[in-house]
């Protein structure tokens, strides 16, 4: 080797040089952290987004019963009528 060319030294702030594990290790346990953590929030974001779906289920089927119980009230009131008209015209 020539004087210009110099054999490559770690840094002060290498881990070979410090002594502590490799990064790669404290890497691999942020990404499981993180991934806990992105895990849990679409978990909650889930639920949330069920409930929402849930209550709006509920809310149109009380939408729809009502509806039908007042088509049978109308229908009511119309057999009554012509059952009235009826007797009225005899």
């Amino acid at each position: 080797r020539t004087s210009s060319q110099k054999t490559p030294q770690p840094s002060p702030n290498s881990p070979i040089r410090r002594g502590e594990p490799e990064r790669s290790e404290k890497r691999k346990k942020m990404v499981r952290v993180a991934t806990f953590f992105a895990m849990t929030f679409g978990a909650f974001l889930f639920w949330q987004s069920m409930d929402r779906v849930h209550v709006w289920i509920a809310l149109h089927q009380d939408e729809k019963k009502e509806r039908m119980e007042r088509d049978l009230e109308i229908k009511r009131m119309q057999a009554e009528l012509m059952a009235q008209a009826k007797e009225s015209e005899s």
